[in-house]
């Protein structure tokens, strides 16, 4: 079941609307009602659905917020995990928001790029992805739909990165 908009996760996080919904859960755009400030900052909060709550995909989870705790600490262009809970026998996850919009809106098929643009595009996206790979983490589910513009800077921003791959050492 859904959650409702103004339902309160955590005495914190207050759901504002769906965003969507994927195969393993939902994810929701919410205030941190916490902050002591006249705007509220907007998180994204994923939520695992009971029905998807076995073994293996609960490891994905946990490691999807195992990822974000360590590389968006130290990186604007990966989310910031901000919380990782269980609530009612339901998991967790809250990330920063990313006010923007994906790269779907701006490559889509049948448009050609210029070549000058495809190159700005790769400079933008590559460091992000060598910060990944220098940490050992290989994210699998690259696609426009996971790249953010962010609108406050232009810069990209990688998301979801839950079905990450830790690499051997």
């Amino acid at each position: 079941m859904e959650l409702d908009n103004g339902t309160i996760l955590r005495k914190r996080y207050e759901i504002i609307q769906l965003l969507g919904r994927g195969g393993f859960g939902e994810t929701y755009l919410a205030e941190d009602i916490e902050v002591q400030l006249a705007t509220k900052p907007k998180r994204v909060v994923k939520r695992l659905l009971p029905q998807m709550i076995q073994p293996v995909i609960l490891e994905l989870f946990k490691k999807e917020a195992a990822t974000l705790d360590r590389l968006g600490e130290y990186n604007c262009q990966i989310p910031r995990l901000f919380d990782y809970f269980q609530e009612n026998q339901e998991f967790y996850l809250i990330q920063g928001f990313i006010e923007g919009h994906n790269l779907s809106q701006e490559i889509s098929q049948g448009k050609k790029l210029s070549e000058s643009d495809v190159i700005k595009l790769l400079t933008d996206f590559l460091p992000i992805l060598t910060y990944v790979h220098q940490n050992q983490v290989i994210h699998r589910d690259i696609k426009p739909e996971n790249i953010m513009r962010r609108n406050s800077d232009g810069k990209l921003v990688l998301i979801d990165f839950g079905i990450v791959k830790e690499m051997g050492s």
